[in-house]
C-alpha cells in the first residue's frame, strides 16, 4: 500500500506543477502575446495621439470656415486678405522695408574688431 500512496502523491505533484506552468503561460501570453496587455497599451497611446491630431484638424477647419465666411460677407476682410498677400489698389504703390538683421547695426565711428590669435 505504500506504493499506491507514493504514486498518488507524484500524480498530485505533477498535476499541480502542470497547473502552475499553464497558469504562467497564460499570464505570459496575456501580457506579451497577440492582443495582450502591451499591445493594448500601445494601441491606446496611438488612439490618443490620433484623437489629438483630429481635434487639431477640427479646430483648424473651424478657423478656415470662419475665414471663408468672413471673406464672403465682409468686403473689408477681402481687402485685408489681399493686402496680406501683397496686392494693392489701382494707383497705390507698395514699398517693402527690408527685415532687420540679427543684432543692432554697428556704430558709424566704431572700429572693426579683429579676431585675437
Amino acid at each position: 500500500m505504500a506504493t499506491s500512496k507514493h504514486r498518488l502523491s507524484h500524480a498530485k505533484e505533477a498535476f499541480y506543477i502542470s497547473c502552475i506552468v499553464i497558469a504562467v503561460l497564460i499570464g505570459l501570453l496575456s501580457w506579451f502575446g497577440p492582443h495582450g496587455y502591451k499591445e493594448l497599451k500601445r494601441t491606446q497611446s496611438e488612439v490618443t495621439a490620433h484623437r489629438k491630431r483630429v481635434e487639431a484638424l477640427r479646430k483648424s477647419n473651424e478657423e478656415s470656415l470662419h475665414s471663408v465666411q468672413m471673406l464672403r460677407e465682409n468686403p473689408e476682410a477681402i481687402e485685408d486678405y489681399a493686402r496680406q498677400k501683397g496686392y494693392a489698389r489701382k494707383g497705390e504703390i507698395i514699398q517693402e522695408v527690408p527685415r532687420a538683421e540679427s543684432g543692432p547695426p554697428p556704430a558709424p565711428d566704431a572700429k572693426p574688431q579683429t579676431p585675437k590669435k
